[in-house]
């Protein structure tokens, strides 16, 4: 149960938390699509935008234009025009050409079987929160078997480390014990996960800690022991009383 409460908090710090506040700062899906995306329709082959849209950021580069005397190279003649992105996204009323990683692909909109404009767009978006909701309940089911594999991973250490000390312990008490080992180095997980940087090797420090902890708490149980006075307790048979 612990690692259940457990699991639900880093959830909702790692995953719902950020959801709601990209809810709350964009207005969400709908807002997204009214102040970003201009009016479109693609049909019967060609691609009409009620605007050029034009963005530049880093290596990536994306540039909508649909007007009649717009019109770009085909895929086998544009690379040496977008050589200095990594990424590009090339539109006209024709065709399509997406730069990813280096590979260059055109495709023609008359490829495409299919009707699609800025109203279906909109009205997609009640199914696209289903689907992140689905998401979400995936990732929790994943994330929550991950990190109880983790758990006995821990554990099985621990037995190991038990045994080294020689000290006794049953696998549910050390099973129960990697539980609440885990709970710091994995709330630090969720701590990090904000920063806008990544630590090298944090998912082998963050194991090693819950090792750790858990391997001087079996020590210090063994020195608690130790510790305490032996009690003699004498017994008289009835024959005696």
């Amino acid at each position: 149960m612990a690692g259940f409460v457990l699991m639900v908090l880093y959830f909702s710090l790692t995953m719902i938390i950020p959801f709601l506040r990209f809810q709350f700062k964009t207005g969400g899906f709908v807002k997204i699509i009214e102040d970003y995306i201009p009016d479109f329709k693609l049909s019967e082959g060609t691609l009409w935008v009620e605007k050029p849209v034009e963005y530049e950021q880093g290596g990536m580069y994306i540039y909508i234009n649909t007007s009649p005397d717009t019109s770009f190279y085909d895929a086998d003649e544009i690379g040496d025009y977008i050589s200095d992105y990594y990424q590009v996204i090339l539109m006209d009323s024709q065709k399509i050409i997406v730069k990813n990683k280096g590979e260059i692909t055109g495709r023609y909109f008359s490829d495409f079987d299919f009707t699609f404009s800025r109203e279906e767009l909109q009205q997609w978006v009640p199914r696209a929160y289903l689907i992140v909701i689905a998401f979400m309940i995936l990732a929790f089911i994943f994330m929550t078997g991950l990190f109880f594999f983790g758990v006995l991973v821990v554990a099985l250490i621990g037995m190991i480390a038990a045994s080294c000390l020689k000290y006794r312990l049953t696998f549910g008490q050390l099973y129960q014990m990697s539980v609440y080992a885990r709970t710091l180095p994995l709330l630090l997980k969720a701590v990090v996960s904000f920063l806008p940087f990544s630590i090298p090797m944090f998912g082998i420090i963050n194991f090693g800690i819950s090792v750790l902890f858990l391997v001087l708490a079996i020590q210090k149980m063994k020195e608690s022991d130790l510790e305490k006075p032996i009690e003699i307790v004498s017994e008289q048979s009835d024959y005696f009383r």
